[in-house]
């Protein structure tokens, strides 16, 4: 059902932004010197996109010790790079650009979701009273954020409306998760202090993509990582005063990561 509530819901933008370029073309609007109206980004520019496609999200083995005395091995995972699973419905962050040239923009975006569940203390039970037990509830705190930078070359076409465009892009991820169970029901001494994982990655890729405006300041994109790199590296932390268990994984993608976006120019 949501699928296709985000389908009807671009179906509208488009058919809006090709009302609205009906009613812009009676009306007085950017010109360049040949006074024909002009669908390029220019100097001091600012647009912004919905991203369609893959999350950005990099926290793939983020598994927090299950105790002080067990560790998981299993190493950090570039989730934001899959053979399977990209659908052109599912919304993951918003991209914007702003052009220093008529021909070259800056583009950044980014995002972060916090958490955090306060713990709670265990009560055992007292038959004697009908008191039940409690269990405790395991204080919970993570962090995922991510964040990239990069710029993109804009190429004019024949098509006034078509603009290809080539670029890099700069991605930095971080994930944490931390958790702290109190005592049990039974008394006994499930966490020495709070345990957690750590992810911290990095990497470089190349962007290549292109837009095409239905309007004047209305566009839909098209975009590929045509070369990715990304190094991830864990920290594993079973309580404090412990040894860690440190891991990295790096991963190189060839045409595995694209988007679809709708984006507005200002």
């Amino acid at each position: 059902m949501k699928k296709y509530l985000i389908l009807c819901f671009i179906l509208v933008i488009s058919l809006t932004s090709v009302n609205a370029q009906y009613r812009d073309s009676e009306q007085p609007c950017k010109l360049d010197s040949s006074k024909v109206v002009t669908f390029a980004p220019q100097k001091g520019d600012f647009t912004a996109a919905m991203i369609f496609g893959r999350g950005a999200y990099l926290n793939g083995g983020l598994v927090v010790p299950s105790s002080y005395y067990s560790v998981d091995g299993t190493a950090p995972l570039d989730n934001t790079v899959e053979s399977n699973s990209n659908s052109i419905t599912n919304m993951v962050g918003a991209e914007g650009r702003y052009y220093i040239e008529d021909n070259f923009a800056i583009s950044f975006s980014g995002g972060a979701i916090l958490r955090n569940t306060p713990g709670q203390l265990a009560i055992a039970s007292v038959p004697s009273t009908a008191v039940p037990a409690y269990s405790a509830v395991v204080a919970n705190e993570r962090i995922d954020a991510t964040v990239s930078i990069g710029g993109q070359w804009l190429f004019k076409t024949k098509n006034e409306r078509l603009f290809p465009y080539v670029g890099f892009a700069l991605p930095f991820n971080y994930a944490r998760q931390s958790k702290f169970q109190q005592i049990d029901t039974n008394l006994a001494i499930v966490d020495l202090g709070a345990r957690h994982t750590e992810i911290i990655a990095f990497g470089l890729q190349a962007v290549a993509g292109v837009d095409y405006y239905i309007a004047k300041d209305v566009f839909f994109g098209f975009d590929i990582k045509p070369v990715s790199y990304s190094y991830a590296y864990s920290v594993k932390s079973p309580g404090p005063g412990l040894l860690t268990l440190e891991s990295d994984t790096s991963t190189v993608s060839f045409f595995a990561q694209f988007s679809f976006k709708l984006g507005f120019k200002f």
